[in-house]
C-alpha cells in the first residue's frame, strides 16, 4: 500500500486556459481518487520484540533512578501484514501501552492534518528525529547513541508534563535540535508527506508514527548520494519474524 502524496501532484502543473471552472473541478476530482483518506478506519500491528533495549539513569525525579524500555523503531505493518507493508514505528504515547503480535483498529493521518490530543509543532518535531533516526540507519543504528536518546526525546516532545516521561539526558540535545528547526522554520509539516500517525480507537493503546513507502524526506535526500540509498531510506526493512503466540506488553509497561 502505498501512501506517497506524490501520485496525485502532476497534474498540478497543468496548465488550462478554457474552461478554468471545469479545470478546477476535474483537479478536485483526480485529488479526490488519487490521495488516501485521511483519519479513516486501518488496522495497524506490531510484530515481535527486536530486543532493543535502553537504560539510563534519570535526571529528574527520582534522581539517578535507572530506566529501561524498548525503543524504536519496532517492527510492524500498516494496512496489511504484507512484506510491503512492514515499517518501522515510532510509539508517540509514554504512558499508555500496545502489545507485541497484536493487531488495532484506528484512523490514519499524515501530520499536516489536525490530530486530536497534538500540536502542529509536536507533529512536526517528532517527525523531524524519526527522520533523523531514520537517515543514522534506523533498527541498524546504535541503541545507546541514537535509538535510545531519540525514542526518549520524542517521548517529551509529545509529553512535555513534568514526571510523565522520565528525562533522559542524552535526549536533551536531540529535543533542543528539532524545536529549533521547527521555529526558524527549517522544517513545517509540508516537509514530512510521506510520515503517518496511527490512532487507535482504543484511547488507553499508544499512537505510533512511520515513514511510509515513497519519496524520501527532504531531510533524507540531502543526506544521500545514490538513488539506491534513496529508495532503501524510504522504508525500514525487517526479517521475517516468527509470530509468539504469547504476545507481550511493548512498548511500554
Amino acid at each position: 500500500m502505498d501512501y506517497s502524496l506524490a501520485r496525485g501532484l502532476p497534474i498540478l502543473g497543468v496548465v488550462m486556459h478554457k474552461r478554468p471552472t471545469y479545470t478546477l473541478l476535474a483537479l478536485a476530482a483526480f485529488a479526490a481518487l488519487s490521495l488516501p483518506a485521511f483519519g479513516t478506519t486501518i488496522s495497524f500491528g506490531l510484530l515481535n520484540d527486536p530486543g532493543q533495549t535502553y537504560t539510563f539513569a534519570r535526571a529528574d525525579s527520582p534522581m539517578g533512578a535507572l530506566v529501561t524500555d524498548p525503543v524504536a523503531p519496532y517492527p510492524g505493518w500498516l494496512g496489511a501484514n504484507i512484506p510491503g507493508d512492514r515499517l518501522g514505528f515510532f510509539c508517540i504515547d509514554y504512558l499508555k501501552t500496545a502489545n507485541w503480535n497484536t493487531t488495532y483498529q484506528g484512523a490514519d493521518y499524515d501530520i499536516q492534518t489536525a490530530i486530536p490530543g497534538k500540536t502542529e509543532q509536536q507533529l512536526v518535531e517528532a517527525a523531524y528525529l524519526s527522520d533523523k533516526l531514520y537517515r543514522l540507519g534506523g533498527s541498524a543504528a546504535s541503541v545507546s547513541l541514537y535509538q535510545g536518546p531519540i525514542s526518549f526525546a520524542i517521548w517529551q516532545i509529545m509529553d512535555p508534563t513534568p514526571g510523565h516521561v522520565p528525562v533522559d539526558p542524552a535526549a536533551q540535545p536531540y529535543i533542543q535540535e528539532a524545536q529549533q528547526a521547527f521555529l526558524t522554520h527549517q522544517v513545517t509539516a509540508a516537509t514530512y508527506p510521506n510520515t503517518r500517525v496511527f490512532v487507535p480507537n482504543n484511547s488507553s493503546i499508544q499512537d505510533f508514527m512511520t515513514l511510509t513507502p515513497g519519496v524520501p524526506e527532504p531531510g533524507t535526500i540531502i543526506m544521500l548520494g545514490t538513488g539506491l540509498a534513496l529508495l532503501t531510506l524510504g522504508r525500514v526493512r525487517f526479517p521475517r519474524l516468527k509470530r509468539d503466540p504469547a504476545a507481550k506488553q511493548a512498548p511500554r509497561r
